[in-house]
Order: C-alpha cells, then sequence, then structure tokens
C-alpha cells in the first residue's frame, strides 16, 4: 500500500501471518536476515553485523546482472517487536563512505537514507510499516522500491517456513 500524501519518503505496508516477535526476530536474528535480506536473484553477505542501538552494520548485497553494492549504517533505534529504525549509505568494500554517483547511481540518490520499520499487532496477524528517506518515486525509477517488496515477499515466504 501506498502513501499517496507524501513522496518525499518510501512508504511500503504490508501484513504478515506471523506474530511482532517473529517479524521482530527476521530483522534482528542475523541468521533469518541472511535467508531474506536481498532482492530476488542476489546475496547478502555481512562484514560486520552488530543489531543494538548504536551498533554497525557492514554489508554487500551481490547482484549476477550489476556485481556487489556495499552498504554502511548504524543502528539509530531498536524497540523489541516495535521499532527498528537504521541508517544506509553506500560504501566501499572497506566500509568507507562513496558518492552514489561514482557508483552509478541516480545523481538524485542521498548520501545517507534513514529506514524506518514499525510493527502493529492486527487480529494476531503483524502489519509492518516500512518509510525511507528517499522520495518514492525516485526509488521506484532506481529499482530500491521493488528491491523492498522482494525482500519482504522472501521475508513473508521464510516465516511461513518456521510455523
Amino acid at each position: 500500500m501506498e502513501n499517496p500524501k507524501n513522496n518525499n519518503e518510501v512508504f511500503i505496508e504490508e501484513t504478515f501471518n506471523a506474530g511482532m516477535d517473529k517479524v521482530f526476530q527476521a530483522w534482528t536474528d542475523p541468521e533469518k536476515l541472511m535467508k531474506w535480506y536481498a532482492p530476488d536473484g542476489c546475496t547478502i553477505r555481512f562484514k560486520e553485523l552488530n543489531i543494538k542501538t548504536g551498533g554497525k552494520f557492514h554489508s554487500c548485497i551481490s547482484n549476477p546482472q550489476y556485481g556487489d553494492c556495499w552498504c554502511i549504517g548504524e543502528y539509530k533505534e531498536i524497540v523489541p517487536n516495535l521499532k527498528l529504525a537504521f541508517t544506509m549509505v553506500n560504501a566501499d568494500e572497506n566500509g568507507n563512505p562513496v558518492n552514489p554517483v561514482d557508483i552509478g547511481m541516480d545523481s538524485d540518490w542521498p548520501g545517507e537514507t534513514l529506514v524506518t520499520i514499525t510493527l502493529t499487532e492486527d487480529n494476531g496477524k503483524t502489519k509492518l510499516q516500512l518509510r525511507q528517506t528517499v522520495s518514492q518515486a525516485l526509488a521506484k525509477k532506481t529499482g530500491a522500491y521493488p528491491s523492498w517488496l522482494q525482500m519482504l515477499n522472501n521475508m513473508q515466504t521464510l516465516l511461513n517456513q518456521d510455523k
């Protein structure tokens, strides 16, 4: 579901047929995260992953068509089973920030975005809202938006297998 009122941010809402604790674990258990946190046909690996407030991560999504995309970030807020907020910054293999344009990204893509995940209980299911501080139109144009949809779909599949 989109938020037509605000095109200044990505807004995605999905409902999962699982409890809030299970959905939260999918984001915070490294073993589970590795299984779904990459778009279709891609893989993810982490050089660093410290899931706690103030903790940092350094990840690489490998795409057979476009190569490797490195990213660093910091967990800004973690409220168990309710909220997760983290920054995402394009980086190199050594964890140094890079200008998105230098790696072939759209010149309007910001150097840093904030991703906020909020979870609410919905009749025994979990409603997840994802927000990212980048224009939804730009995210659709660059592929970031469909990548989130694919990843959340992969998470749905993982949660269904965990029953």
